[in-house]
């Protein structure tokens, strides 16, 4: 069974083809994921990748992916893992929604002033744009 894991980082899979843009380890082949990969079609039975799509382009995305599917066999496997956001999102509704409650923090419409500490020594300047 041939396995490719794409854009690996340091999580290495013994017995897989493990490839990244910038490989941080011998054991990782240099491969341009945005550019055709150097496998013939139909290669790979197993495909995986974990937190790499979700750091895409829409469009960078949709075009490794198809790469992927090309060099996948017919009923290969592909797996992916990205950030489950919905739940993300809700988390930090719930932890949101708790610190008002309890008045740990309070909203406040964001003022001109308390951008300009941040981007005053770099030659911009801070105004209020109005309508």
């Amino acid at each position: 069974m041939k396995m490719l894991n794409f854009a690996c980082g340091s999580r290495i899979a013994q017995g897989w083809e493990n490839i990244d843009f910038s490989p941080m380890d011998n054991r990782v082949k240099k491969v341009n994921l945005l550019k055709r990969l150097p496998y013939d079609d139909n290669h790979f039975d197993v495909a995986y990748s974990s937190h790499f799509l979700e750091h895409l382009t829409p469009r960078n995305a949709e075009s490794i992916l198809k790469e992927i599917s090309r060099v996948l066999k017919p009923g290969g496997i592909l797996r992916v893992v990205v950030p489950d956001l919905e739940n993300m999102c809700e988390g930090y509704l719930q932890a949101l929604g708790a610190l008002k409650a309890s008045k740990a923090i309070k909203a406040r419409k964001a003022e001109s002033s308390d951008f300009a500490a941040n981007i005053g020594g770099g030659g911009a300047t801070c105004q209020n744009l109005g309508r």
